[in-house]
């Protein structure tokens, strides 16, 4: 079931660390089918360099943890390497701290060969 203070909780710690970590972009929300809020982080290969955003985010995740048991804590990852969020989650960026719609590009089908029967 859906945790509204839970929700508030990472919407405001997202918010804090967008405005400090002026590069990263951090998207969120609840899965019905989890029973979990998942949250990913964006990109990855800033994420590797900057130590002081690794210690600070997973000083959050074990927060949490000790907070939420097993079955309701948030599920972190970088870049929906774990789970695949959708097109309505939550999108927190620098210079745009609310909730935005994130739009996937789909990538375009490649033409199929067909055989066509040869006449005789």
């Amino acid at each position: 079931m859906k945790d509204l203070e839970l929700e508030k909780i990472l919407q405001q710690w997202a918010e804090d660390l967008v405005s400090r970590y002026t590069w990263l972009t951090i998207r969120f929300e609840y899965s019905e089918k989890e029973g979990v809020y998942l949250v990913s982080y964006y990109p990855e290969w800033k994420i590797e360099r900057d130590t002081d955003f690794v210690r600070e985010s997973a000083a959050f995740e074990d927060r949490m943890n000790d907070l939420y048991d097993e079955f309701s804590a948030p599920l972190f990852c970088y870049e929906e390497k774990l789970f695949k969020l959708s097109p309505n989650a939550a999108v927190i960026r620098c210079g745009k701290p609310e909730p935005t719609v994130y739009r996937e590009v789909r990538k375009k089908r490649r033409p199929q060969l067909v055989e066509e029967p040869m006449e005789v």
